[in-house]
């Protein structure tokens, strides 16, 4: 079966550096704002719609490009699921994040070298790693 779902790499940048928000899932693993689309919805109101519920966050400007995918394998009830996972990126105007008590049991602002290490899964890491290389080539050019 295939799966897919839509999210958000949400940056908070400062003077000195871009933080990324991780949000902890009640099953545990750490990564971003992700979920499924209503029916109607687009990629991009998919992911602005799960980043709102689940962080509270609304006040940031979400890139429609480029767009960031994993893809990751898995057996759920004996079934194997091919899930596919497209991320956008959200600068955020605020730090501030309201959890979604049902699905999220924590948060954390960090800096690139410790959400690599928080990240619980490969195939999110390196969707981090191909969104660090975007802003680093995107401050190259400005």
């Amino acid at each position: 079966m295939k799966d897919e779902c839509f999210g958000i790499v949400p940056i908070f940048t400062n003077e000195t550096d871009s933080l990324f928000l991780l949000i902890q899932h009640q099953a545990g693993h750490w990564g971003f704002p992700k979920g499924h689309a209503n029916p109607g919805e687009s990629a991009i109101e998919t992911a602005k719609r799960e980043l709102e519920e689940e962080t509270g966050i609304r006040d940031c400007e979400v890139l429609e490009e480029p767009s960031f995918v994993e893809h990751y394998s898995f057996v759920k009830e004996g079934e194997p699921i091919e899930k596919t996972v497209t991320y956008f990126l959200a600068f955020v105007n605020s730090m501030e994040v309201q959890l979604q008590a049902e699905e999220i049991q924590n948060s954390a602002w960090i800096c690139f070298e410790e959400a690599v290490k928080l990240i619980t899964f490969d195939a999110n890491r390196q969707v981090l790693r191909e969104v660090k290389a975007y802003l680093d080539g995107r401050n190259e050019s400005l």
